[in-house]
């Protein structure tokens, strides 16, 4: 598994690689080793250590009538309960400890999710797999419909989290995240990857005219290609 910050081009790529979809072909191979989760459970198991920060945050993402605190745990219960009870120290411990990591504003860990702003919502969703402590972390546009300021953090924390292990695959529609961001970005057309850029190859014209199924040719003569 790579360290390194990756983009890929499909949502259905990241829901299929969590267990979500059925009857989608492919290979997932984590660490060199095959992969093949049935489910979300089995996708966030530590053998397989997967997160997925989906694209509706309200919906898919948060329950927003449910505390801070509740949304922050729920998906690693394992680490905060013991014999089927929910130990309450150890639980408020780690919720403080990234309440304050990924500076989610609240007014305390057990106001409901619901009432937090749109950039504090999406910090509550990553920070909640963040407990999880995964090493894959696939996220479908997890910057839509945040101010400027929140997406900054949110590219400063994926950043480090890559440059401590994680491999991070991410679905975008904005040119400038995957120009930004990424290490290498996968361009598909028509289900088919058709092109894989890396590094100074990232840029708008690249992605655009790959995008489109465009040749290089083809976009500088102004045509379509054939």
């Amino acid at each position: 598994m790579k360290r390194s910050l990756n983009c890929a081009g499909v949502r259905h790529v990241c829901v299929n690689e969590f267990g979500v979809l059925r009857g989608v072909s492919g290979e997932i191979r984590v660490a060199g080793a095959p992969a093949s989760p049935s489910s979300p459970h089995a996708a966030k198991d530590k053998r397989i250590g997967m997160a997925l920060i989906p694209e509706d945050r309200k919906t898919e993402g948060l329950m927003l009538p449910m505390s801070v605190r509740e949304n922050l745990s729920f998906a690693a219960l394992h680490r905060v309960s013991k014999g089927g009870a929910i130990d309450r120290a150890r639980e408020t411990k780690l919720v403080d400890e990234l309440m304050k990591v990924l500076e989610i504003h609240a007014a305390g860990m057990d106001i409901p999710a619901g009432a937090l702003s749109g950039g504090n919502q999406q910090k509550v969703v990553i920070a909640k797999w963040l407990m999880a402590e995964p090493r894959i972390i696939l996220l479908n546009d997890p910057t839509r419909g945040i101010d400027v300021g929140t997406k900054q953090e949110i590219y400063a924390l994926l950043r480090r989290l890559a440059y401590q292990g994680a491999a991070i695959v991410f679905y975008t529609t904005d040119y400038d995240e995957l120009i930004g961001c990424c290490d290498r970005a996968l361009v598909l057309y028509d289900g088919a990857i058709r092109r894989e850029l890396a590094g100074a190859e990232i840029t708008e014209r690249a992605l655009i005219t790959s995008a489109l199924n465009i040749s290089s040719e083809d976009a500088a003569a102004g045509a379509p290609a054939q």
